[in-house]
C-alpha cells in the first residue's frame, strides 16, 4: 500500500508532467477542493478550473511535508513557465491510496504569480462557457458594470444584462457546438487589477448553414472585488485593409507579424 506522502508527491508530479490521467487516478470520486477563492468545489469543477494551470507550472519544490494519519500537510514553492515563483501551503485528506480533499492556503513571495494563475483560470472558464453556449456561466465571471467593445454594432455594450443578451444572440446564431480557443494569452496582474490579451479563434456552423472560422484580437481587463477576480472590460477587434476598408477575417496567428 502506498504511503500518504508518496500519493501526495505523485499529485505534484502529475502537474509537473502534465499527466491528467495520473492525477485523475489519485482523486476519489467525491473529491473536493477548497482555497481562498474556491469553496469545496467538486472533482469535475476542479479539473475545469484548476487543471489548466498545469500548462503554466514547471516545478514544485516541496519545502516541508508532514504526515499525521491520513492527513498530509505540504509547504512548497512553485515556479511558473515564465520564471515567477510563489509559495502555498496545502492540506490533504486521503481515503486509502486516493486523495479525497485538498485545502489550499495562499502565502506567496510573488503575489503577482498567484494572480496570473487565477486570471488564467478565469479565462479558461470563459472559454468553457462559450463552448457550452452557457450564458449564466459566462456572466458569473463578469462584473455587474462590465463594458464590452464588440466586433459589431453598437459602439459598446454596458452591464451584464446587455452583454448577456448579446452573448445569447451570438450563441443562438450557431447550429450545434462552437469551437472556441485562446492563443498566445498574456497576463499582467498587480494590486487588484489585471489585463490580458490574446488571439481568439471561433469555428462553427451558423443556423443558415454557413461555416465560419475566424481569428480576432482580444483585450480583457479585470478587477479583484471581494476576493474574486471579475472581468470589467472586453475589447475585440480585427485589422482592416486600408485600401478596401474591408475587415481582414482570413488572418491567422502566423500571418502578419511585424517586428
Amino acid at each position: 500500500m502506498k504511503a500518504p506522502a508518496d500519493v501526495v508527491r505523485e499529485c505534484y508530479a502529475a502537474y509537473e508532467t502534465k499527466d491528467r490521467e495520473a492525477l485523475e487516478n489519485l482523486l476519489t470520486d467525491d473529491f473536493t477542493f477548497t482555497s481562498p477563492v474556491d469553496d469545496h468545489i467538486s472533482r469535475a469543477r476542479y479539473f475545469e478550473r484548476c487543471w489548466p494551470n498545469s500548462e503554466h507550472l514547471s516545478k514544485f519544490d516541496l519545502k516541508d511535508l508532514f504526515v499525521e494519519g491520513n492527513h498530509v500537510c505540504v509547504r512548497y514553492d512553485a515556479r511558473t513557465a515564465t520564471g515567477a515563483t510563489f509559495g502555498n501551503v496545502e492540506f490533504f485528506t486521503l481515503h486509502g491510496e486516493k486523495i479525497s480533499q485538498v485545502e489550499v492556503y495562499f502565502g506567496t513571495e510573488d503575489p503577482d504569480a498567484t494572480h496570473e494563475l487565477e486570471i488564467r483560470a478565469l479565462m479558461e472558464e470563459t472559454v468553457a462557457a462559450c463552448r457550452a453556449k452557457d450564458v449564466p456561466a459566462l456572466l458569473r465571471n463578469y462584473a455587474p458594470d462590465v463594458t464590452a467593445f464588440d466586433l459589431i454594432d453598437p459602439l459598446r455594450y454596458c452591464g451584464t444584462e446587455m452583454v448577456g443578451r448579446r452573448a445569447a444572440e451570438w450563441f443562438a446564431s450557431f447550429e450545434g457546438p462552437i469551437e472556441y480557443q485562446l492563443s498566445d494569452l498574456s497576463v499582467s496582474a498587480a494590486n487588484g487589477s489585471a489585463f490580458c490579451h490574446s488571439l481568439n479563434r471561433v469555428k462553427g456552423t451558423k443556423t443558415d448553414g454557413q461555416i465560419i472560422e475566424m481569428w480576432w484580437r482580444a483585450t480583457v481587463c479585470c478587477e479583484k472585488r471581494e476576493g474574486r477576480w471579475l472581468i470589467t472590460h472586453l475589447h475585440s477587434s480585427v485589422p482592416f485593409d486600408m485600401e478596401t476598408g474591408l475587415a481582414s477575417l482570413e488572418l491567422r496567428p502566423s500571418q502578419g507579424a511585424k517586428e
